[in-house]
């Protein structure tokens, strides 16, 4: 019995499609890369459509790269297109002095008057030596550094947690975790 051409070749394309070398297979990946290639050309010529008519409205627009699409400039282009960019827009606002709002001493007062007063403190020393000092919890966080008060905690009974949770002060006298 005699194998035909026909049947070889539909045998071979089996086998070929198995192993992942089908030449139909090859085919349609070329169809499709060629389907892909006109769609980003369709996209590219929008965007170059799009930049022509915002270069329109900006004259700044028309001088360096402003005319090629980003995908083709490289990391040292893009960088001094921004920078171009930026400098074109900043040509067009203004000094920044210029745009600076300026507040008079009643405007200053009136944002100052809801704000919180800051009240600098300096290191004067453990909290232990704070609580020996002062006594009173309140004026103690008044004396604390920032580092200070979020280091501890005060309880509503009068009690001074660290951040592990041990007590530090139980109210009238002090704890050494130590011992």
């Amino acid at each position: 019995m005699e194998v035909g051409e026909s049947q070889m070749k539909r045998a071979a394309r089996t086998v070929l499609r198995k192993l992942g070398t089908d030449l139909t297979l090859e085919e349609e990946r070329e169809q499709r890369m060629e389907r892909e290639v006109a769609e980003f050309g369709d996209r590219h010529r929008e965007m170059q459509a799009q930049e022509a008519q915002s270069a329109l409205s900006h004259s700044e627009e028309e001088a360096g790269l402003g005319g090629v699409p980003d995908e083709m400039l490289t990391e040292s282009e893009k960088r001094h297109e921004q920078y171009r960019r930026r400098q074109a827009n900043d040509g067009r606002l203004g000094s920044t002095a210029e745009r600076l709002p300026i507040m008079t001493a009643e405007e200053r007062k009136t944002r100052d008057k809801g704000r919180p007063k800051y009240s600098a403190t300096d290191f004067e020393g453990p909290i232990e030596k704070l609580i020996e000092k002062y006594r009173d919890l309140e004026e103690v966080q008044r004396h604390l550094t920032l580092g200070q008060s979020m280091k501890y905690e005060f309880t509503e009974d009068g009690q001074v947690l660290n951040r592990d949770g041990n007590v530090i002060f139980d109210g009238e006298n002090l704890i050494n975790p130590k011992t």
